[in-house]
């Protein structure tokens, strides 16, 4: 009885997590494109300071959208009930989509983007929207923890002999220990070093719950002389079997 009392609290608070969620993406979607209305001055002139501060209301009900975003969206993993549409992606294209997502930060630190593919057109069938959240989250943790006036190498490439897609993400930043590691994937981790990165830790999560859906691993590799590698492998699938796979 307390078992299914348990599970029946923690089903309830997902609906309603999840409904609260949704019902607050509507408002904030509405707000956005009201503002993207007034700031490409379809409602007419506007002055700089008003352009300023309307790009940063913007920005801020970005940053809301997305977090509602991610959390629908780790609960719809949570909860078994994401549907993922395989299409064939070339990764190139997608990991640019996705650099392009933290352009800003990455300008505020002057921080470089060096992308090595010796095959420009390695793809892979995934759910496209949902592997460019994935990249988006991992990129954007990378380019927060990443030391200003850096670079970000970016390598692209195929293990032929294990049919796998691989991505890395090395960068200059502070060591992080084999115990943060472990740690830094799950659902609700935070320190008291992470508090102000709200929601890093449900977009890691996030993350690698994508990466684990399309039967792929994310390993973390931080050195003591402050370097740190993301690396990201996922399998090939075959174009035949690609429908069988997607029901």
């Amino acid at each position: 009885r307390n078992i299914d009392a348990e599970r029946d609290a923690q089903k309830q608070r997902e609906t309603y997590i999840s409904t609260l969620s949704h019902d607050l993406k509507i408002p904030t979607l509405a707000q956005i494109r009201a503002l993207e209305l007034i700031v490409n001055e379809k409602m007419g002139k506007i002055n700089d300071g008003q352009r300023e501060i309307l790009n940063l209301t913007l920005d801020s009900c970005y940053c809301m959208y997305d977090m509602l975003s991610t959390i629908l969206a780790t609960y719809k993993y949570e909860n078994n009930d994401m549907t993922l549409n395989y299409e064939k992606i070339h990764m190139l294209k997608l990991l640019d989509e996705c650099f392009s997502k933290s352009y800003k930060d990455m300008r505020h630190k002057n921080i470089r983007i060096k992308v090595q593919a010796k095959d420009k057109f390695v793809s892979l069938y995934a759910d496209k929207n949902q592997m460019k959240k994935a990249f988006e989250n991992l990129i954007n943790y990378c380019v927060s923890n990443a030391y200003e006036d850096t670079e970000i190498v970016c390598e692209i490439g195929k293990h032929n002999d294990e049919n796998n897609v691989f991505i890395s993400l090395g960068f200059e930043s502070p060591y992080v220990s084999s115990e943060t590691i472990q740690n830094m994937f799950r659902m609700y981790t935070t320190s008291a070093e992470k508090m102000d990165k709200v929601g890093s830790s449900l977009s890691l999560y996030l993350a690698k719950q994508i990466i684990n859906a399309h039967n792929g691993k994310i390993n973390v590799e931080s050195k003591k002389s402050n370097y740190n590698n993301y690396s990201i492998e996922i399998p090939c699938i075959n174009e035949c079997k690609l429908s069988a796979i997607a029901c």
